[in-house]
């Protein structure tokens, strides 16, 4: 399986946003779309800072 969790990086820690993410796309205003293997899908605001496909593992760091 291909399918990774995402975590959202805050000032106060780490916190998991989405399991089984497929699919992360860039959208306009510094927005990302993610979406999961049965479809949903969550807009976050947020850059992409690291994805760590050993630990199936997606960081987005929050926009001040």
């Amino acid at each position: 399986m291909c399918e990774s969790t995402a975590y959202l990086i805050t000032e106060d820690g780490e916190r998991k946003l989405m399991d089984y993410v497929v699919d992360v796309v860039p959208k306009e205003n510094g927005k990302l779309s993610l979406t999961d293997i049965l479809g949903e899908e969550q807009i976050i605001e947020g850059i992409l800072k690291e994805i760590r496909l050993l630990e199936h593992k997606i960081i987005i760091e929050k926009t001040i």
